[in-house]
């Protein structure tokens, strides 16, 4: 039986939730905002404020980690590769896949163009994104885009005029930092080198005489719990893009709690209520990654939009914390189960059975399924092994069948016997999260009419002389 359950809107059920179990931060927030904005609008207000605010600070954070560009250029405008597979090892990015190597550039376009150089590819699937600060995807090559095809581009900022030249394709960002994210299927370890000598052929270039990256003067902490670094950062995001298009020209609705490229320093009593109100705002962006508001047999369903916002802030700020960089749905789709069927709370203390039905995900050009241990700061890891295997999918070799050709994942703690130990994605002591990935999506997981199989729990065996 499929079970489906809408449940109410997300932001209202937080701030309920929130309202219920933090009375002191509530209480300390509450008159400081109200006393600076329209009545009844204060808290309401501020939340706003932080769903804009949240993904500005989360990219400067990345920006920053994988560039060192604080005091400095750092390496901004240099791709750095990597080209091994996520593994439990993998810290920089929340809730990384085990599927493809990437080829990161953080760009800093207020100079002027950088050339980029993607290799053609049309036998391999790839994709190559660009973001820019607030986290949405502006334009895509790769595999579903351009068929393959690869070639020179120009990547420019909101305040660029020029043409490119003739070859070259155009695409510009609405503020002058970004992000390419590129992304190569890897078909397991045997495979790696011919996929890494694609890689090293990806490039970036700017012109002999561009002025030199601008760095980043606040640095952004690991978590935004400083009200005063928090503001201080978001600001210094909005000033590195001063005058530029898309959401940019929506900060000034938020210019009354401190937010705007030339506000004035926080007075005491906004940095008191900033203080008191970010870590209720970012525990429900935790909550909100869990997805609960779609879900289908203990599996969450992407709201639409991820990847491509527009103005749903609060979907913004939960991606950027549980998952930033994500794809738009055309070029891919993310199911999470954080529940079983029953709703109980995923566990590695449990085994569970995932029966996936002939034919498999309906993806174009693959599907898996990767194993996260849940972290306490809402963040999502890959689960150390000892088969070194984070996921599962439609390239895993050796996957035993039944005999309509459904295919039956183990998932738990221990390797199986037998045969069926070649099924096994192993699982963490504790809490974790699993998430079905499906790369050029086809309709019917489009739009929503194909529904990820649930997962059984398997009883536990009982004890030796019981």
């Amino acid at each position: 039986m499929t079970v489906l359950t809408y449940r109410q809107p997300m932001a209202r059920r937080h701030l309920l939730r929130l309202a219920a179990t933090l009375p002191v931060a509530a209480a300390a927030f509450t008159p400081a905002v109200r006393a600076m904005t329209p009545a009844g609008a204060g808290d309401a207000a501020m939340q706003a404020a932080f769903y804009y605010a949240f993904p500005l600070f989360e990219f400067a954070r990345m920006e920053q980690t994988l560039t060192e560009s604080v005091g400095g250029p750092g390496t901004l405008n240099h791709i750095k590769q990597r080209s091994q597979l996520s593994d439990y090892r993998s810290r920089n990015v929340t809730a990384p896949n085990n599927d493809t190597i990437y080829s990161s550039l953080f760009l800093e376009l207020s100079g002027g163009p950088v050339e980029v150089s993607i290799p053609t590819m049309r036998h391999r699937y790839f994709s190559v994104a660009f973001m820019d600060a607030f986290t949405d995807n502006f334009a895509y090559l790769g595999t579903r885009t351009t068929g393959g095809e690869g070639g020179r581009v120009w990547v420019v900022g909101p305040d660029w005029n020029g043409k490119a030249p003739k070859g070259v394709r155009l695409v510009q960002s609405t503020t002058n930092d970004a992000w390419m994210l590129a992304r190569i299927l890897v078909d397991g370890p045997d495979d790696l080198p011919a996929a890494e000598a694609l890689q090293q052929q990806i490039s970036a270039t700017v012109a002999a005489g561009r002025p030199p990256a601008r760095g980043f003067n606040v640095r952004a902490e690991r978590e935004a719990s400083d009200a005063a670094n928090f503001l201080a950062v978001v600001n210094e995001m909005l000033a590195r893009s001063k005058g530029g298009a898309g959401q940019l020209v929506r900060a000034e609705r938020f210019a009354a709690l401190g937010i705007g490229a030339d506000a004035p320093p926080p007075s005491p009593a906004l940095l008191a209520a900033w203080a008191a109100y970010l870590p209720s705002g970012i525990a429900d962006l935790r909550q909100g990654f869990l997805f609960r508001d779609l879900v289908v047999n203990g599996w969450s369903y992407q709201p639409r939009g991820v990847g491509d916002f527009g103005t749903n802030d609060h979907l913004r700020a939960m991606i950027a914390l549980g998952g930033i960089a994500a794809l738009g749905e055309q070029e891919a789709m993310y199911f999470h189960a954080n529940f079983d069927a029953s709703g109980e709370r995923l566990s590695g203390a449990n085994s569970y059975r995932w029966r996936l039905p002939p034919g498999g995900v309906p993806a174009d050009a693959f599907w898996s399924l990767t194993m996260y241990d849940a972290q306490a700061d809402g963040r999502y890891y890959l689960v150390e092994n000892p088969l070194g295997r984070y996921s599962i999918g439609d390239r895993t070799p050796g996957l035993v069948r039944e005999a309509d050709g459904s295919i039956v994942i183990l998932i738990q703690r221990d390797r199986p016997e037998g045969a069926m130990a070649a099924n096994w994605l192993p699982a963490p002591a504790g809490t974790m999260r699993l998430a079905l990935r499906a790369y050029m999506p086809r309709a019917e997981l489009i739009e929503r009419k194909w529904r990820v199989p649930p997962l059984k729990k398997v009883a536990a065996k009982p004890a030796p002389g019981s």
